[in-house]
């Protein structure tokens, strides 16, 4: 197996990468219901990045928060905890500094994932609490902010092998489909396209900048979403594709008493935005294909 070839993952980015931290970090009570959301996960079940890991058959370090963004000096995440108040998580600068207090320097066998920016963009159609908006910005100055993040991984970390996930098509989210507002939809369209352009472009310098000795990709997230919502039953998705899995009750009480799923093994979206099970494992199968063809492990001196 390709990832085998790696001796460990790294996992940095939001809620499409948390494998429990934001669970951990609000002593087990988000993200809620349980039935809902599988050990902390913002799924049903296995994540991608549990199946890589899985099919990796070596360890992983995995900094990813629900809610995170990529500046927290641009925009920020926040995530309630059990006493009413609300906490930021750390950024994907912040996860970066993380990892580097914590092991130092990245060996060349190791591959990073960076997974973000959605939540920077649902500022701009969610204003607070959960994303709130800092400063003006724009989509091409948020992947600057990121790749910037990306040559800090390279230059002083020497990381040698780093995945950049962009966003998925976020217009197709449950939630923005169901605010019925013709702008907030062409606006994620249109900002979700701007920033993955952006992400593209500045990959591409950064690649030209640092040569052949590390290995930089993009995995198209985007593409991938958008093939399964044109052809759903290919893929073992239903049909009616935008109908999540589960819909929160607008009452608190009927919430925790009532737990309604519609076809949790085949739903695209568990909830609102994130993707259920199956989705995870078509996602995790279409990653290791991208490593096999485009990001081998450079040569040893």
């Amino acid at each position: 197996m390709l990832l085998g070839k790696y001796k460990r993952l790294i996992f940095l980015g939001d809620s499409n990468s948390d494998n429990g931290n934001v669970f951990q970090m609000t002593n087990d009570t988000h993200p809620q219901p349980e039935q809902v959301y599988w050990k902390g996960r913002y799924s049903n079940g296995k994540t991608w990045t549990d199946h890589l890991e899985d099919f990796s058959a070596t360890t992983a370090i995995n900094l990813a928060y629900g809610c995170a963004t990529i500046d927290s000096t641009l925009a920020s995440g926040t995530v309630p905890m059990p006493d009413q108040t609300r906490r930021e998580v750390p950024c994907i600068l912040d996860q970066i500094e993380m990892l580097q207090d914590m092991i130092g320097y990245l060996h060349p066998d190791e591959l990073v994932f960076v997974q973000v920016g959605s939540n920077d963009l649902n500022s701009l159609v969610y204003p607070g609490p959960t994303y709130i908006r800092k400063r003006v910005f724009t989509p091409e100055m948020l992947a600057q902010r990121l790749v910037a993040g990306v040559r800090r991984l390279c230059i002083d970390m020497h990381a040698h092998s780093v995945v950049v996930m962009n966003v998925r098509a976020r217009e197709q989210y449950p939630d923005i489909i169901a605010t019925n507002d013709p702008e907030i939809i062409q606006k994620s369209l249109i900002d979700t396209e701007s920033l993955n352009g952006a992400m593209q472009n500045e990959i591409c310098s950064l690649q030209r900048e640092l040569g052949s000795e590390v290995m930089l990709s993009v995995f198209d997230t985007h593409g991938f979403q958008r093939r399964i919502t044109e052809s759903p039953q290919a893929f073992g998705i239903s049909i009616d594709w935008s109908v999540p899995m589960f819909k929160a009750p607008q009452d608190n009480q009927q919430k925790i008493s009532q737990i309604r799923l519609t076809d949790p093994e085949t739903r695209l979206f568990v909830d609102g935005a994130h993707l259920g099970k199956r989705a995870q494992a078509l996602l995790a199968a279409d990653v290791v294909k991208m490593l096999a063809t485009t990001l081998m492990i450079p040569n040893k001196s």
